[in-house]
C-alpha cells in the first residue's frame, strides 16, 4: 500500500493541477485589457492577472504564457519553437514542450478563439507586445529586416 501511495503522490506532486477557474480567469484578463484604451505597465498587467480568483502559480502562468500565445498567433509567419527552456529555482535547466504544458494549451486555445472573433488591435499589442520575441522582432524590423528572416531561439523562462 505504501508503494502505491508513493507512486501516486509523486505523479500529483510533479504535476500542478490547475483550478476550474483558470480558463475563465484567462478570458477575464483579456476582456479587462480589451476595455483599457491606454498603454498598460507591466505592474498593471500583473495586477489585472493577480486579482483574479486563482493561485499565485496560475497568475504566473498567465503572466508568462499569455504574451507568448498572443505573439505566436500575431506573428504566425515566424518559425516558432515547439519547446522552451525553464530554469528552476535550483538553477536546473529543463526543456519542455508547449503542447505538453497544460496551462499553455488552455491559454493558446482561448487566444485562438479571441483571434477568430474580431480581436482588438490595442489588446494584441498590449499583451503580445510584452513577449521577448515580439520585442526582438520589432528591433530587427526597425533595422530593415523582415519577419520571414527571423530565426527564433528557444524561449527561456526563469522560475
Amino acid at each position: 500500500m505504501k508503494f502505491l501511495k508513493s507512486i501516486f503522490w509523486r505523479k500529483t506532486k510533479d504535476r500542478i493541477i490547475l483550478s476550474d477557474s483558470f480558463s475563465l480567469s484567462v478570458v477575464e484578463v483579456i476582456e479587462e485589457i480589451d476595455n483599457i484604451d491606454s498603454e498598460i505597465s507591466d505592474d498593471l498587467f500583473y495586477e489585472i492577472i493577480s486579482k483574479k480568483n486563482i493561485t499565485q502559480f496560475e497568475a504566473n502562468e498567465i503572466y508568462i504564457f499569455l504574451p507568448i500565445a498572443f505573439a505566436q498567433l500575431w506573428v504566425s509567419k515566424a518559425n516558432w519553437h515547439e519547446e522552451y527552456n525553464e530554469i528552476l529555482p535550483n538553477k536546473k535547466e529543463v526543456s519542455k514542450r508547449y503542447d505538453e504544458t497544460e496551462s499553455f494549451q488552455i491559454i493558446i486555445q482561448i487566444v485562438k478563439d479571441y483571434f477568430e472573433n474580431k480581436p482588438s488591435r490595442n489588446t494584441i499589442i498590449q499583451i503580445g507586445g510584452r513577449s521577448a520575441e515580439i520585442n526582438a522582432m520589432n528591433k530587427l524590423i526597425l533595422e530593415g529586416g523582415k519577419v520571414e528572416d527571423v530565426k527564433m531561439t528557444k524561449t527561456t523562462i526563469i522560475r
